[in-house]
């Protein structure tokens, strides 16, 4: 059988990667984590996954205010790109205290979300909006930001260091581990025996590199085992490869690695495929009827989570996973009017049908999605699209969530959410200038909450997030 010699290259690199080791923290905070490590066991079963919207999605047109003022000021600063108010569809948060918005308003979701806007308005809800979060060394004023008084994430704006800040939180040194290889690295005990702790389905990035736990990297619908060889001229080629791999035909050091590398993902390729395979085991199809490739990772996600959760052989065993899942397209600097609905769709149908699939066989509360992405876009435009900016908001979606609320920080120590002003003047205490926006919630604060809900002891989330002590509220309790 012959495959195309892109999809030979990619299987090969996939599979490569599945069983890769990063090394990396290099600092005295790795002693202390290899100290910690293997002290962790947990009688229950915990899924956490991280929703990567690469390119920096535009916060401001994905929760948009509906109240009068804020409305207005909304539309005065975006004519070209504002959601027509009779079109946002409303949430039904606290108009005041605690789980509002913080500012007074009203706000509802882009229309191209009716099902992630269904789950945040249904009773017992399982999906909350924390606000304005962002990469931050500590708090940071507008005059502090204006005359260099605050330390600042390294090239902000950026996309490449942006994203490594958002996954590493914050970068270490080069490679960077990303913080779902080091939650990973702190909580070795709970993964079965073999298998990988943490699984990206199909993309390599910092937030999966650890410096001792093993990341596997699969397609998004199963695991690649590399049964296809691209040999169009029929020279028996995939013999040869295939002897590479063979048990113990190495003839020195390096070999032997690469041996023991591939032979191992393909082993768990097995084991993942016949999890995905095996009898009895939901196909979960009509839950993301209409979805594209971020759907059917969520999709296989909740599958190997049901293997986890039902004797599965060869698969169960686990108590803690992490899975990491991808979507790009979210740099609209031109034509987001036309970009962002079919974008924003895509999130909201594959979010919504990933809990409705797991709340069906009463798993949902064991698992809890949560959205990231390289930065926020600017309140202001530059015609027909937004540039880079910081600050943004984002979902988290689980059975275990506060939901139907709004969550973040005020920077005033009460923990509360505080949408950001959304008048573009000087008089903005929010805005940095050019409508790039100051985060007031921290991507430390919001992982640490996740974190702690999967199982991290309050005095171990230092080890995870360094910067986490330089913020008042360690927890946003949206979980």
């Amino acid at each position: 059988m012959h495959v195309d010699r892109r999809r030979f290259l990619n299987r090969t690199l996939r599979a490569a990667l599945g069983a890769s080791v990063y090394s990396a923290f290099g600092n005295l905070q790795l002693v202390r984590a290899a100290a910690t490590q293997g002290s962790y066991t947990f009688s229950d079963y915990k899924a956490l996954i991280c929703v990567f919207l690469y390119g920096g999605n535009d916060g401001f047109n994905t929760v948009v205010p509906i109240s009068t003022t804020q409305y207005g000021l909304y539309k005065a600063v975006r004519p070209s790109l504002a959601i027509a108010q009779n079109q946002v569809l409303p949430l039904n948060a606290p108009a005041s205290g605690a789980g509002s918005p913080g500012d007074g308003g009203m706000y509802g979701l882009h229309p191209a979300m009716p099902e992630l806007a269904a789950l945040f308005n249904q009773a017992s809800s399982p999906a909350a909006i924390v606000a304005n979060v962002g990469t931050l060394v500590g708090p940071v004023s507008k005059a502090q930001y204006a005359n260099h008084g605050a330390t600042l994430p390294p090239q902000l704006f950026s996309h490449a260091d942006q994203i490594a800040y958002w996954q590493s939180a914050p970068p270490s040194n080069t490679p960077a581990t990303g913080w779902g290889g080091r939650l990973c690295d702190l909580l070795a005990n709970a993964s079965g025996p073999g298998l990988p702790m943490l699984t990206s389905l199909g993309t390599e990035d910092a937030f999966i590199r650890g410096n001792a736990q093993n990341s596997y990297i699969m397609g998004s619908d199963g695991a690649n085992t590399l049964q296809e060889f691209y040999d169009p001229a029929g020279t028996g080629i995939d013999a040869v490869f295939r002897a590479l791999h063979a048990s113990g035909t190495q003839a020195n050091a390096l070999e032997r690695t690469y041996a023991a590398t591939m032979n191992h993902s393909l082993a768990t390729a097995s084991i993942i495929n016949a999890a995905l395979a095996a009898q009895g085991a939901p196909d979960f199809a009509t839950f993301f009827t209409g979805t594209d490739d971020l759907g059917t990772q969520l999709r296989t996600v909740a599958r190997l989570i049901w293997a986890a959760n039902n004797g599965i052989a060869g698969y169960s065993g686990q108590t803690r996973q992490v899975f990491f899942v991808t979507t790009g397209g979210f740099d609209t600097h031109d034509g987001q009017t036309g970009l962002q609905p079919a974008l924003l769709g895509e999130l909201s149908k594959s979010l919504s049908g990933f809990n409705k699939a797991l709340r069906s066989v009463n798993l949902d509360a064991k698992a809890t999605a949560f959205t990231a992405s390289d930065f926020g876009r600017t309140l202001s435009t530059n015609g027909n699209g937004t540039d880079h900016g910081w600050g943004s908001h984002h979902f988290v979606v689980g059975g275990a969530v506060k939901g139907g609320k709004f969550y973040g920080d005020d920077l005033n120590g009460s923990g509360k959410a505080a949408m950001p002003s959304l008048a573009l003047s000087d008089n903005n205490p929010n805005d940095a200038g050019y409508g790039q926006i100051i985060p007031t919630t921290s991507v430390d604060q919001y992982s640490a909450t996740l974190a702690s809900w999967f199982g991290v002891d309050a005095g171990d989330l230092g080890l995870l997030f360094p910067n986490l002590g330089n913020f008042s509220a360690r927890s946003l309790g949206f979980i």
